[in-house]
């Protein structure tokens, strides 16, 4: 849930810093390693697909 709310915020243009805040991370640093963890790729690959979904 963490990562999806982080996902919505930084489509929605917030800084990886900012996003990871909002979504409850304690830093930019652990939300990346957590994205590329869990989802194998970059956060910045990852927001403009769901930028995409969202329209």
């Amino acid at each position: 849930m963490r990562l999806r709310l982080a996902l919505y915020a930084l489509a929605d243009g917030a800084t990886l810093t900012d996003a990871a805040h909002a979504a409850g991370f304690s830093d930019a640093p652990h939300l990346s390693r957590t994205i590329r963890r869990m989802m194998g790729d970059a956060p910045s690959v990852l927001s403009t697909g769901v930028r995409w979904l969202r329209g």
